[in-house]
């Protein structure tokens, strides 16, 4: 019965065992009387509009903020759950969402942004107001929806302002760093270029032209994604940490376990958008971390919770054999007392 149940919770484990683990480290904070760590702990107001708690870092309190980024994470994620389900809320929330982006875009003399009015607390070098290439990307994907689900054109019209916005350089108060090397998107960007040039906004706001490009052919959007093409390109190797290490930014801060399959993920969409093998070879290697089986991975990593997990279902499995051979014992005996 222990080889059953170490067998079966191998298995089951290998199978289950990244989405069980966020559930077993919960349980193992709250036993502990603890919470899990979060500086950025998101809530909904009453519309189903998201809204961020970021608790004081670096010596900078943000507070409660609305994060365009956010918001238009949310948006898509309201879209596509309305695609599945048929649900109004999760319409009803779709639109409330799309009216909030639509009502807080900046216009710059027809030149569409997002601005955050206040400091962001993990990049102390950017001070005070900053704009993004990930919110108008996300923000772009968000509209289009919008567009497929209402065929009004005038949320293209929206979708058009953003990606003008990609043409104002980051010296002028835009997210766009333009070099001979590529355009490229900052995610958390200011004048004083003290940027983090963290990867994933970069392609976030590449894919968000490329869907306006895909859907309208606009050459400005095809110039936008090939220029930021061009700067991925030649600046992949220096977030690349080698045995499938990924650096989130140019500070070259690890990529955790969450942003590791988002980067694996975006990596093998540039591919598959490209054909270009250049990508492939990345992808490859930094996708081969989280392909490995994940019993090997905890064991690897000296995870606990992975461990204590195992151990658990192991346990778990073993008294379900144990009270399903008690059972069947007792029907044996009571068959050969009763014949």
């Amino acid at each position: 019965m222990l080889l059953v149940a170490s067998v079966g919770s191998f298995i089951i484990c290998s199978y289950k065992g990244d989405v069980w683990e966020e559930q077993m480290r919960s349980i193992l904070y709250k036993a502990k009387g603890d919470s899990i760590p979060s500086f950025a702990t998101e809530k909904l107001d009453t519309n189903g509009v998201p809204f961020v708690y970021y608790a004081p870092q670096n010596n900078i309190a943000a507070g409660t903020q609305y994060n365009a980024t956010i918001v238009a994470n949310y948006t898509i994620e309201y879209y596509h759950k309305f695609s599945l389900t048929k649900d109004v809320v999760q319409l009803n929330h779709f639109n409330n969402c799309i009216e909030w982006l639509q009502n807080n875009i900046t216009y710059i003399n027809n030149v569409g942004l997002y601005y955050f009015n206040w400091q962001q607390p993990w990049y102390v070098q950017v001070k005070g107001t900053f704009t993004s290439g990930i919110t108008s990307g996300r923000a772009i994907e968000a509209f289009i929806l919008k567009f497929k689900q209402s065929n009004d054109s005038s949320y293209l019209a929206l979708a058009k302002q953003l990606v003008r916005g990609y043409y104002l350089p980051i010296e002028q108060g835009g997210f766009t760093y333009q070099t001979a090397n590529g355009w490229w998107f900052e995610e958390i960007a200011d004048t004083n270029l003290q940027t983090p040039k963290i990867l994933d906004g970069h392609i976030f706001a590449i894919l968000g032209a490329q869907k306006y490009w895909e859907l309208t052919n606009d050459d400005s959007a095809k110039i936008i994604v090939d220029k930021g093409l061009q700067a991925l390109k030649h600046e992949l190797s220096n977030y690349d940490g080698g045995k499938g290490i990924i650096f989130y930014d140019r500070y070259k801060k690890q990529a955790d376990k969450k942003y590791q399959r988002i980067l694996v993920n975006q990596i093998q969409e540039i591919w598959q958008l490209t054909e270009d093998d250049f990508y492939k070879k990345y992808y490859e290697q930094w996708n081969a971390p989280l392909a490995k089986n994940y019993m090997l991975r905890i064991v690897q990593e000296q995870n606990i919770s992975g461990l204590i997990l195992y151990a658990f279902v192991t346990l778990l499995i073993g008294f379900n054999c144990l009270l399903l051979y008690r059972i069947s014992f007792a029907k044996f005996k009571w068959n050969t007392d009763n014949p």
